[in-house]
């Protein structure tokens, strides 16, 4: 998320419906529990949801393994958006704002970083993975890179490998927020990623783009790389999910939903953390996972009442970043965990989730990675990524 804007009216919105959480199992974290939304959970609801097999759980409670990678330089000086992997090729793919200042070909003068996140101008770095260490930890470099224009602000976005090629489904056509300088795609598209200094318009006619939800807004999306399947996230008078078989999806047939659900309350004490903004989701088999937080010291108006001081709901070293299950097939919060992965960054602004298979000769081992981005200096970001690789079988 933009790392520098203040507690606004669509962060207020977006925390105003308040639910109480009577869900077995929630974690740890006292006060009130938000709703993101306003949408209470629900089950499938899908006119045609079938639902989903059940799969083993990401325990997101407990100790996060090592550092994926830890604060390296992607192409934008910018704070990352989102992560998704290529498991069958090895390529971490990171999504930025394009950072201010920079002249793209075509364009006749340099563009403010304000105005890039308005227009919904992104950045794409491709990152080749090289062999993973016994630690868990990995490496690689920057392989390639491309810039994306009127697409949104890349919240999240899926990763479909198709050979030794990489399709990308992101949000599309921006619908700009004058208020807080900021986009959100009104479609999805899907396209190959093509390293280049040339940026591709959301106006090419090269784009498949997709409505999946006719009247949606807010429209992100992911790939659930075990079963082969794309996650919608969109907004129709709160946030929900939809999930379809890919093939399907790719064809444009979106009228089968396996499962569609409501986006669940979380626990929080707003006294303590305020209300974290929604940094990314991604799916494993039939549970959802979302993260929540913000960057050290952000300051929050938490209460809406303008005669108490704003509080920082982000404190160095502890932060307020909350890891979230949800089982798909109720719409239920299975578990809310308060994570210090990765509490030693500076700076530290959780920005992305993205499951890694590891090793596809065993795709029943696979990780959940959280991004973070870090660095002292605003335009000069470094990113990080962490892991949780526990799993269980409810």
């Amino acid at each position: 998320m933009n790392n520098t804007s203040q507690f606004n009216r669509r962060n207020f919105l977006s925390w105003s419906g308040v639910a109480a959480l009577t869900v077995a199992g929630v974690g740890s974290g006292a006060g009130a529990a938000f709703a993101s939304s306003g949408a209470g959970a629900g089950p499938a609801t899908g006119a045609n949801a079938v639902g989903l097999p059940p799969s083993k759980l990401i325990r997101v409670e407990g100790n996060t393994g090592p550092a994926y990678f830890r604060e390296e330089t992607l192409r934008e000086g910018t704070v990352i958006q989102s992560i998704g992997f290529d498991n069958v090729n090895r390529r971490l793919y990171y999504a930025q704002v394009i950072q201010g200042g920079r002249k793209l070909p075509g364009e006749s003068a340099p563009v403010a970083g304000d105005v890039r996140d308005l227009r919904g101008d992104l950045a794409i770095t491709e990152w080749t993975l090289g062999a993973d260490a016994a630690d868990g930890s990995g490496t690689g470099s920057v392989t390639g890179y491309m810039y994306l224009r009127g697409f949104g602000h890349g919240v999240s976005f899926g990763v479909e490998p198709s050979g030794s090629s990489t399709y990308l489904w992101t949000e599309v056509d921006a619908v700009q927020d004058i208020d807080d300088m900021t986009s959100r795609g009104k479609r999805l598209c899907r396209f190959k990623f093509a390293s280049s200094a040339t940026p591709l318009d959301a106006t090419n006619a090269s784009l498949q783009k997709f409505t999946p939800v006719p009247g949606s807004s807010n429209n992100t999306a992911s790939v659930d790389p075990l079963n082969n399947r794309l996650v919608v996230r969109y907004d129709a008078g709160g946030m929900r999910y939809r999930v379809y078989d890919l093939p399907k999806a790719r064809a444009g047939d979106f009228s089968t939903p396996l499962v569609e659900v409501a986006e669940p309350a979380i626990p929080v004490d707003v006294n303590r953390y305020g209300k974290p903004s929604f940094q990314g989701y991604a799916v494993a088999g039939s549970y959802l996972y979302m993260l929540r937080g913000n960057a050290y010291g952000k300051k929050q108006d938490h209460d809406g009442n303008t005669a108490t001081p704003d509080i920082v709901i982000s404190p160095p070293g502890e932060g307020n970043t909350f890891l979230a299950s949800v089982d798909l097939n109720t719409g239920q919060l299975v578990k809310s965990f308060h994570s210090k992965a990765g509490y030693t960054l500076p700076f530290r602004e959780p920005e992305g989730l993205a499951i890694q298979i590891p090793k596809m000769a065993d795709p029943g081992v696979y990780r959940l990675c959280m991004g973070f981005a870090s660095g002292v200096q605003s335009g000069q970001r470094k990113a990080s990524v962490y892991y949780k690789d526990s799993l269980i079988q409810p």
